[in-house]
């Protein structure tokens, strides 16, 4: 038997179309998951919930917060089909997200890395320009801060080398960091 009897789609030699030959698919139309980091190291799949189960032939995912409150959704870019926007509407805690701007380092600070502490610990990001095959997300790092209303100290490290401390940063803004300036900017809420 076939490894991939009943498995995706096919191309008909014939006709020169594709078609689909299968319920089980190795390159889409299975539903998609949704994990909630439960804090204890295990994860609970709520896509069913939160409406993010969708049955498209995703291939692209793009994580960025479009509105500018503070919480993070999702573009889902589908094959043959328009892109879904799943907007995230819960509240759950305070945020920070930073915009680097090299200025020794390249314009979009991608290789910095990003480390925030508050009294529940450290979290740590990497700016990268990349995800995944036709994906991208944004190059704003976003740091879930829970119940948190400050962060403690934030260290930059960018690609040039230099680096950036900064203290006592209100929690809920977006601020926008220059390479070698010692003082965050704050954008604009929505």
């Amino acid at each position: 038997m076939d490894m991939f009897e009943g498995v995706g789609r096919r191309l008909d030699q014939k006709s020169g179309t594709v078609v689909n030959i299968g319920q089980n698919s190795l390159n889409g139309y299975e539903r998609k998951v949704l994990f909630r980091n439960n804090g204890d190291g295990t994860f609970t799949d709520v896509a069913f919930v939160n409406g993010a189960d969708r049955p498209e032939d995703g291939r692209g995912l793009s994580i960025f917060d479009y509105d500018r409150d503070g919480q993070l959704d999702l573009l889902i870019r589908n094959f043959r089909q328009p892109a879904v926007l799943l907007h995230n509407q819960g509240r759950s805690g305070h945020w920070l997200q930073l915009k680097l701007v090299g200025v020794r380092s390249n314009r979009d600070a991608v290789g910095a890395r990003v480390r925030i502490r508050t009294a529940a610990g450290l979290q740590s990001r990497s700016v990268t320009a990349g995800s995944a095959y036709l994906s991208g997300s944004s190059l704003v790092q976003h740091f879930g801060l829970g119940p948190a209303t400050r962060v403690t100290t934030v260290d930059i490290d960018w690609p040039s080398g230099a680096r950036t401390h900064l203290q006592d940063v209100p929690a809920d803004h977006r601020y926008t960091m220059a390479e070698g300036e010692e003082s965050l900017i704050s954008a604009p809420s929505r």
